[in-house]
């Protein structure tokens, strides 16, 4: 199936990633001024099985892969306590391996293959059921979303009402005055919005660029407020930082590749738990009863020291 997926798919793909998707959505938004920002609702959950055999059927004909995957699609879900449920008619097996080469195959053809036809003006990008499509116009974009929605119909699918929506790609050379309310859409963990960009000529100019976005920023304080590493006071800064750096480098390899600038919030959320675990640490700090002096010896070691945490090496010092 490799060779025959669309060059706009990247998800669960050789040699694709999640960046590639990003970098052609960030280059299309500065080409054309509308995005049709599409959410299929509960793909994995209402992929039909007769539709999903059926296009499989287009690419082959062994009846022992049609076989394998009728049983991978109808195979129940056990529970954590051992009970048992009985897959229907639709949906693909929850966390199956097979279940993105399906709905990619499902996709291909409800989709990809059909936009290609249809609308070889509208280039697009899509990550698993994540899509979003470029359009030059406000009417035309109209057009194409009624004529999208239509098409998931006929496959037993359909749009999410409330996450659905066309946004405006406000940049410096595009008119300002535009009825759009919504000017800013995520995709992939990043939020696509104006923001100021420098050319390569050194100049700053509004463009329509990625970085990451709040849904994600919430998702990584969630994730430090769990782990409480403030209250590990039985480790020193050095034990810490290496249990925090694989975390750390995942952070910043993902949503660092595009304004990382956009990250300034998090580390600063960051050091400042590192900043409580130093006054918990140690006395001479909690005489004082605040954390600023904590903050001020934290800012000192990360002068002299600066590649204990990734983040330091990157600028985000306390």
């Amino acid at each position: 199936m490799e060779p025959l997926f669309s060059t706009s798919s990247y998800g669960y793909r050789p040699n694709k990633n999640a960046h590639q998707a990003i970098e052609q959505a960030r280059t299309n938004c500065w080409t054309y001024a509308w995005v049709i920002d599409m959410d299929i609702k509960g793909f994995f959950d209402n992929i039909d099985h007769g539709l999903m055999i059926r296009y499989l059927r287009k690419y082959t004909d062994r009846k022992h892969i049609i076989t394998y995957v009728k049983r991978w699609l109808k195979a129940p879900i056990q529970l954590k306590d051992g009970t048992q449920i009985q897959n229907d008619e639709k949906g693909t097996p929850q966390g199956g391996v097979i279940s993105p080469l399906l709905a990619n195959i499902f996709l291909h053809v409800v989709i990809d293959s059909w936009m290609e036809q249809e609308f070889p003006d509208c280039p697009f990008e899509r990550y698993a059921d994540d899509m979003i499509v470029h359009v030059k116009n406000e009417k035309y974009a109209r057009y194409v979303l009624k004529q999208i929605r239509e098409r998931l119909k006929d496959n037993k699918l359909e749009l999410h009402p409330d996450k659905t929506q066309l946004v405006y790609c406000n940049r410096k050379g595009r008119r300002k005055r535009t009825p759009a309310k919504v000017r800013q859409f995520d995709f992939l963990g990043y939020s696509f919005r104006s923001r100021k960009v420098q050319t390569k000529d050194g100049k700053v100019m509004f463009g329509f660029s990625p970085g990451i976005s709040w849904k994600s920023v919430k998702r990584i304080v969630s994730t430090c407020r769990k782990l409480g590493f403030q209250r590990w006071t039985h480790m020193n800064i050095d034990e810490i930082a290496k249990v925090l750096a694989p975390m750390l480098r995942g952070w910043l390899h993902y949503y660092g590749r595009f304004h990382k600038t956009a990250m300034d919030y998090v580390f600063r959320m960051i050091n400042r738990r590192i900043a409580k675990w130093v006054f918990n640490k140690y006395k001479r700090f909690k005489r004082r009863k605040f954390v600023s002096y904590a903050q001020r010896w934290l800012r000192k070691v990360a002068e002299n020291y600066p590649y204990i945490f990734p983040h330091w090496q990157h600028g985000f010092t306390p």
